[in-house]
């Protein structure tokens, strides 16, 4: 029967329990108030439904919400103003039912109105006790009522400021959500670059170099074991990065814990620095190693932060300085027992670089460093070339 009511907010109103108990107390208020008026004020007959009405009808509203309350104590505390003016008894001018009204209209609006506009109601009631209530009680209403609103006022704002504290910790648990979401995001593309980038650099240094080497390995015209090496160490080379970031991303299935472990071990570390220089010697690119650290005593976490920064680094060298010697040292610190020194350094370039432009290598190289305890500076060096120190801790503390 509601749903065939065409205004929504007529149908609004009528769904919700509440707003027939406050329609049923208006009207019983509506049908006490008008005999009531009639005996005690002088208001003409034709206009006591008008006051009635304007009186005790906003009690209608009680339960409708913060605008329609609104309107009705407005309503309410007008009506009840102008009846004691008119009022005829001496000790108590406002009409009982007007005053019930007033009461239960200025709880209501205490309760649902903005704080800010709470002393308007104080005042304005305190204003209608002043025309229509006895003189003797007159100064313990206006009392009760402020008390009643400060009481009301507190308990509102206090309520309010822990929902508000509650939205804000709610707020701040999501917005760290997705800073680690962010986080691992950034650490996973990070991965994804150096495997891509030190693989596919190989896979160009190679590609752009092979026709050189070849001309003079081979006979022309005929495709001999040199040519048939060189493009085989390409396809190794390309394979491999497959391959890594096939293990990369497989960590990031849903059904990861049914794979095989060894698919899903841990990026490179120490022990996979000598495979990766083999491959950076097999272009062509002159490499001076130096390891003499026991790579037992180094954590995973470090051996895969010395693995990248060496990648990164030996990459960044074959770009940048093609033809140059590229030294790569590990060593434990001379200056700090527990700390690992690692340092790649390239002389100047006999070539024009492969890549121009920088990224973000240097960068994910500092990040690294930083997130297991470590330091790492990277800097031109006098004689032209460049290098990247790193100052790592053997062991995470």
């Amino acid at each position: 029967m509601i749903d065939r009511i065409g205004d929504p907010a007529v149908r609004r109103y009528l769904a919700r329990r509440w707003n027939w108990l406050g329609a049923g107390t208006a009207v019983v208020m509506i049908a006490v108030a008008w005999p009531v008026m009639a005996d005690v004020t002088e208001i003409p007959g034709f206009a006591l439904p008008a006051f009635a009405v304007g009186g005790c009808g906003g009690l209608a509203l009680i339960f409708a919400g913060p605008v329609p309350v609104r309107y009705g104590w407005a309503a309410t505390v007008i009506t009840a103003g102008v009846a004691s003016v008119i009022g005829t008894v001496d000790l108590w001018r406002m009409p009982i039912p007007l005053f019930l009204s007033v009461l239960a209209m200025t709880a209501a609006a205490l309760c649902t109105q903005p704080l800010r506009r709470l002393p308007t109601v104080v005042v304005a009631t305190a204003g209608v006790f002043v025309l229509g209530v006895d003189a003797q009680a007159r100064i313990g209403w206006i009392f009760a009522l402020i008390v009643v609103a400060m009481a009301i006022a507190f308990v509102r704002y206090r309520t309010t400021t822990q929902r508000d504290l509650a939205e804000q910790s709610e707020e701040t648990e999501v917005l760290r959500a997705r800073e680690a979401v962010l986080a691992e995001r950034t650490r996973i593309a990070r991965d994804l670059h150096d495997i891509v980038a030190h693989r596919m650099s190989m896979v160009v240094v190679m590609a752009q170099s092979a026709p050189y080497r070849l001309a003079a390995a081979d006979e022309p015209e005929t495709v001999g074991p040199a040519t048939t090496a060189e493009f085989d160490a390409i396809a190794a080379a390309a394979r491999g990065s497959l391959d890594e970031v096939r293990q990369l991303l497989g960590v990031l299935r849903p059904d990861a814990a049914g794979t095989d472990a060894a698919a899903l071990r841990p990026v490179q570390g120490l022990d996979d620095i000598a495979p990766l220089l083999d491959g950076v010697r097999a272009v062509g690119t002159a490499v001076e190693t130096t390891d003499t650290v026991d790579h037992a005593r180094v954590a995973e976490a470090i051996g895969a932060a010395v693995f990248r920064i060496v990648q990164e680094s030996v990459t960044n060298a074959t770009r940048h300085a093609p033809g140059a010697t590229i030294r790569v040292s590990i060593t434990p610190d001379a200056t700090h027992d527990g700390l690992l020194a690692v340092e790649v350094a390239n002389g100047p370039p006999d070539a024009d670089p492969v890549s121009a432009g920088g990224g973000l290598g240097i960068l994910g190289m500092t990040e690294r460093a930083l997130a297991v305890g470590g330091t790492l500076t990277a800097a031109p060096t006098g004689d032209g070339g460049f290098a990247v120190r790193a100052r790592l801790p053997m062991a995470l503390s």
